[in-house]
């Protein structure tokens, strides 16, 4: 199950910077980049209740097949989470790339 959850993960990154390489726009390349790996590897219980983790991607597409809704508010939360941990960790790449090219320039 771990190999499972590594090489889906793997898997967001690698579709996630893929879009940033879509745009020519490096800005709104990265917005949309953290968007989707926001959506791609966020997890959540499938059900209220449960122990068994899926993506979130997945469990929307559950919800919305099913007769009883348990509401798509709950997958908001980790949406919300996963989106702001990509955007930190984009962030500080981007910061740290900026900062190791001045350093560069003041040698």
């Amino acid at each position: 199950m771990v190999i499972f959850w590594i090489s889906y993960f793997f898997l967001s990154f690698l579709i996630s910077f893929a879009f940033y390489k879509l745009f020519t726009y490096q800005t709104l390349g990265f917005i949309f980049s953290i968007i989707i790996f926001g959506l791609l590897s966020g997890v959540w219980f499938i059900y209220p209740g449960s122990q068994e983790l899926a993506p979130i991607t997945s469990i929307l597409f559950l919800e919305n097949t099913i007769v009883e809704s348990n509401g798509y508010l709950r997958l908001f939360r980790p949406f919300l989470i996963s989106l702001f941990i990509g955007l930190f960790f984009g962030l500080s790449y981007v910061f740290l790339r900026k900062r190791l090219s001045f350093r560069k320039r003041e040698d």
